[in-house]
C-alpha cells in the first residue's frame, strides 16, 4: 500500500511517530516498575517473568527508537505491527482470563484492569500501526546522520521521563514513603 498525497503521508508518519513514541513510554515506565510489570506477566507466562518483563521493556524501547529514528527501515513498520498484535493478544486474553487484574502496561503509572475497553485501544493501537506500514515516497523520510541522533536523544528522553515518572508514582504507593 502507498501512501500517496501530502494529507495521508501525514497520517502515515503520525502513526509511526505517536506508535514509537507510546512504546517508548511504555518500555520506560515498565523498566522502573520491572517487579509490578513481571507480576502481570507471570499471569500468561509463569516461568521467567522478571527476565521476560525486562526483555519486553527493552525490546519497546529498542523498537521505539529504531522506529521513530529509522522511518525508511522496511521491516520496522511490519515488526511493530507485531508487536501491537500481540498487545492486542494479550488485552484479548487478559479480559477473558484475567479481567480486572492490573495490565501494568505503562509500570506504576498503570493500574488500569483488563477490560473490553482495553481491547478497544489495543485495536486501535493496532490499526494505527497497520496504517503505519503504508509506504511513503523516499524523500518524506529522508533524515541526516545528525536528524536521527537528534531522534534519538528524544527518544531517551521520552524512556527517562517515563521511567522517572513511573519510579516516583512507585514510591509514593509504597507504604512509609511520602
Amino acid at each position: 500500500m502507498h501512501a500517496d498525497g501530502a494529507f495521508l503521508q501525514l497520517v502515515v508518519l503520525g502513526c509511526k511517530a505517536s506508535i514509537a513514541v507510546l512504546l517508548l513510554a511504555a518500555g520506560g515506565a515498565k523498566l522502573a516498575d520491572l517487579a509490578g510489570f513481571a507480576s502481570t506477566v507471570r499471569l500468561f507466562v509463569p516461568g521467567h517473568a522478571r527476565a521476560l518483563a525486562a526483555a519486553i521493556a527493552i525490546g519497546e524501547i529498542v523498537a521505539g527508537s529504531a522506529s521513530l529514528s529509522m522511518p525508511a527501515v522496511g521491516w520496522l513498520s511490519p515488526a511493530v505491527l507485531v508487536i501491537c498484535c500481540c498487545f492486542l493478544a494479550a488485552w484479548t486474553v487478559g479480559y477473558a482470563r484475567h479481567s480486572g487484574r492490573p495490565c501494568r502496561c505503562f509500570g506504576a503509572l498503570s493500574r488500569r484492569g483488563f477490560t473490553a475497553a482495553g481491547i478497544g485501544r489495543a485495536a486501535g493501537l493496532t490499526l494505527a500501526a497497520l496504517a503505519a506500514t503504508a509506504r511513503v515516497p523516499q524523500v518524506a523520510i529522508q533524515l541526516s546522520l545528525l536528524t536521527r541522533f537528534g531522534l534519538l536523544a528524544g527518544a531517551a528522553l521520552v524512556a527517562t521521563a517515563a521511567f522517572s515518572a513511573a519510579a516516583a508514582a512507585g514510591a509514593k504507593r509504597e507504604p512509609g514513603l511520602a
